[in-house]
């Protein structure tokens, strides 16, 4: 083999194992990202708004523009549900969101 081949080689490995390095660290930092959303709504879906202080169950926002999004949707929807929980009994909001039943049969019990 040529130097030149051997050059190319080496060039194309590097730029090879760069892009996998890369597209690696990108679906890490996505993957973070969904993962903390998720948690998000799990405690959400449980009505658990602990926030240790931060004012929402998401701390930090993504560098992703789709990924960030979703996160200012799930806070806006989080701000709302800590509303709504403020006047509609917890356990009605808490079946309704698990969906055990309709809301009018709900409302029928709890009042």
């Amino acid at each position: 083999i040529s130097d030149t081949n051997r050059t190319m080689t080496v060039v194309l490995v590097v730029v090879v194992c760069a892009a996998v390095g890369f597209a690696m660290l990108i679906s890490w930092l996505l993957t973070v990202s969904l993962s903390r959303l998720a948690f998000g709504m799990d405690m959400l879906s449980l009505l658990q708004f602990e926030d240790r202080g931060h004012g929402s169950l998401l701390v930090s926002r993504s560098q992703f523009t789709e990924v960030s999004n979703c996160e200012l949707s799930f806070v806006s929807l989080e701000r709302g549900l800590k509303a709504f929980v403020k006047y509609v009994p917890r356990e009605v909001v808490r079946m309704m969101l698990a969906g055990e039943m309709e809301v009018s049969t709900m409302l029928r019990r709890v009042v």
